[in-house]
């Protein structure tokens, strides 16, 4: 009976060691698993306009400073793009924005986005006019950029277009992590991205039947967790498998260059997100329109663009 009490007292030792050495990692796997839903359910994609880099939410005062446009089909009435507020007639270089709300200007103070602040950059140091249309709509996914090639505003703009920029797929990408945010593994994720790199391959030809010889800028996607939720270390690696199949993809294209913004969101220490905490800010736009300019200058993309 002793010896009983003995194992017994013992038996009961260790299960209390398992069971205190099991609690931490339940804790954390629960920690994580709260995370997760909690990101996946900032970025449930409903009818209001969202987006980012990678898509999420517009708050209040984002929808008050942004004039948005709702989804055009073929069916619908024709999309009118936005053009800078001083429109000119006969300038240097027309620039074509397409996409989501990353090329929209989401988050940015004076509205202008990466778009308007690199033409308010070139004018400035080039004194060259530019024209900008910028198509580009919250919450944008490829399939609905795809249509929106064939309306007949959208052709005539990228038909006389010097210089095409445009971002698409971060909203592709939401749309998988809101589907499997209990399951959020880099398996998951694979066959989408065959899906969607056909889907862009298919933008892409669908462009260059409308206009063979403008260069195209093809922006990268960032973190959009990064701000609140640096722990998800799964969408880290995600993204940027993501932006490995869009170069890929895109630059299989002669006149396109992948412009990566990935480092610029994780490697500087300054806040670079609007308060929403996925849409870049005034700085973060800033950041992405030098970038921009930068691969300009140093790859002499546009001619019609006289860097010193």
């Amino acid at each position: 009976m002793k010896k009983q009490r003995v194992w017994l007292f013992l038996f009961l030792i260790l299960a209390g060691g398992i069971l205190l050495s099991v609690k931490p990692i339940m804790e954390y796997r629960s920690q994580r698993m709260n995370e997760i839903k909690q990101a996946a359910s900032m970025m449930v994609m409903s009818e209001a306009p969202n987006e980012t880099v990678i898509s999420s939410i517009a708050n209040k005062n984002d929808q008050a400073k942004t004039d948005i446009v709702p989804e055009v089909t073929t069916t619908a009435k024709e999309q009118k793009p936005e053009e800078t507020e001083e429109a000119v007639t006969d300038p240097d270089v027309r620039i074509v924005g397409l996409g989501d709300s990353l090329t929209k200007g989401s988050g940015d103070s004076t509205d202008q986005g990466y778009i308007g602040r690199l033409a308010a950059n070139l004018e400035r140091d080039t004194n060259t006019s530019i024209l900008v249309e910028n198509y580009a709509v919250h919450g944008r996914q490829t399939p609905k950029l795809y249509k929106m090639l064939e309306e007949d505003q959208t052709k005539s703009s990228l038909a006389e277009a010097d210089l095409v920029v445009m971002s698409i797929g971060g909203n592709d990408l939401m749309k998988v992590v809101k589907e499997h945010f209990l399951d959020l593994q880099i398996d998951v994720f694979q066959q989408e991205q065959t899906n969607y790199v056909e889907r862009l391959d298919a933008i892409m030809k669908r462009i260059r039947s409308i206009n063979p010889e403008a260069p195209i800028l093809f922006i990268g996607l960032y973190n959009p967790l990064l701000e609140n939720f640096q722990s998800v270390t799964e969408i880290d690696q995600i993204v940027q498998r993501w932006n490995g199949a869009s170069q890929a993809t895109v630059e299989k294209d002669d006149h396109t260059t992948f412009v990566p913004i990935y480092e610029l969101f994780s490697s500087v220490d300054e806040n670079l997100f609007f308060e929403d905490g996925f849409h870049p800010n005034d700085q973060g736009y800033e950041l992405i329109a030098r970038q921009i300019q930068y691969r300009l200058k140093q790859d002499a993309i546009v001619e019609e663009i006289p860097f010193e």
